[in-house]
């Protein structure tokens, strides 16, 4: 693909790349937006490189499959996905609160039984995310959630800190090295992006900074309840289940099925 991208500006990045608006020439006449994300390290490179290949062969209404590979962002080969025009998950609730509270329950429903679908369909094909977080979930122009991309290194090592820690299932957290993610992992995860999207606020809100964060998970502290902010006592139990110990945790297919008899109730 690297003929027909052409680089726009750089629009964020993370500990491992940086990540580009690009413009794809699908032919002489047609373009369209993407976004590149180009690695800076060449073991986490070639990790993720096989990691997207793996994706590739993905299809879901609610999974975001790269589209291609291209050189000339960096040191080596990135990654090319579509262009997302609602955003982060984070970005989309913070900039539809107002809709959201008007459209309310339904409309939150429907997001998390998107994101729930896209998990399952994950794990019914035995692919772990590994890094599930609020701006790992993407939005299209028409409100619809796709899960995103992944990270390597992204439990807690050493002093370094992801930025999703905040979404981390504790056992994850271990000084000593990184620890495998598992299907399990993900179900906390999406127990805290419920949260998130309930509430409009990402877990433990009331704490600053990811190193705090991170004290407060190696203490056993779960992510607290906003008192100013309405979460049913039904949905917020729910969440607790995701938090629970590791054997405990409710499968993705049973998150769907929670968040499907949801909107069913709120569409009748």
């Amino acid at each position: 693909m690297t003929s027909k991208i052409q680089k726009i500006k750089k629009i964020g990045g993370t500990s491992s790349a940086n990540v580009y608006k690009a413009k794809y020439y699908i032919d002489n006449t047609t373009s369209k937006q993407v976004v590149v994300k180009s690695f800076r390290g060449q073991s986490e490179s070639q990790e993720l490189l096989l990691q997207a290949e793996t994706w590739m062969t993905l299809r879901h209404d609610n999974i975001l499959t790269p589209i291609g590979f291209t050189d000339g962002f960096g040191p080596f080969p990135s990654i090319v996905y579509d262009w997302m025009p609602g955003g982060t998950l984070a970005s989309y609730l913070e900039q539809n609160s107002d809709s959201l509270s008007v459209l309310q329950k339904l409309c939150i429903a429907s997001l998390i039984q998107q994101i729930a679908a896209g998990l399952c369909y994950l794990h019914d094909k035995n692919v772990i995310h590994g890094n599930l977080h609020g701006n790992n979930v993407l939005i299209d122009t028409n409100g619809v959630a796709y899960l995103a991309d992944y990270e390597v290194t992204v439990a807690h090592r050493g002093q370094y800190i992801p930025p999703s820690v905040r979404w981390q299932a504790p056992e994850r957290f271990d000084s000593q090295g990184v620890v495998a993610p598992t299907t399990k992992s993900d179900i906390y995860s999406l127990g805290a992006i419920m949260l998130q999207v309930f509430t409009g606020r990402e877990p433990y809100f009331d704490v600053r900074s990811r190193s705090k964060v991170s004290i407060e998970i190696l203490n056993g502290s779960k992510p607290s309840r906003p008192h100013d902010a309405h979460i049913a006592d039904h949905h917020w139990l729910f969440i607790q289940t995701c938090w629970s110990v590791p054997e405990h945790r409710p499968s993705a297919a049973e998150v769907l099925h929670f968040a499907q008899s949801e909107a069913d109730l709120l569409s009748a």
